[in-house]
């Protein structure tokens, strides 16, 4: 379900609608496939959504990223 990781993200993180973080402040999101974006033809509507996720996420000042570089790609996401 690529097209709703920002969703989901947002919800975890509370930026949605000013409801609670679902995310614990220590906690990590672990975010699959993040570099299928790079094999996905330019058409997939996955490569265009996980291109924004990525992008969603490195703009973010309150955590900090890595991939691992995984099958597919994961991305390990932790709060600042």
């Amino acid at each position: 379900d690529k097209d709703n990781y920002i969703q989901y993200y947002d919800l975890a993180m509370g930026t949605n609608g000013g409801l609670r973080p679902l995310l614990a402040e220590n906690g990590s999101i672990l975010a699959d496939n993040t570099l299928s974006a790079l094999v996905y033809d330019e058409a997939d509507s996955r490569r265009k959504a996980l291109h924004q996720f990525n992008q969603y996420v490195k703009n973010d000042s309150r955590v900090e990223q890595a991939v691992m570089t995984v099958r597919e790609g994961i991305t390990v996401i932790s709060r600042v």
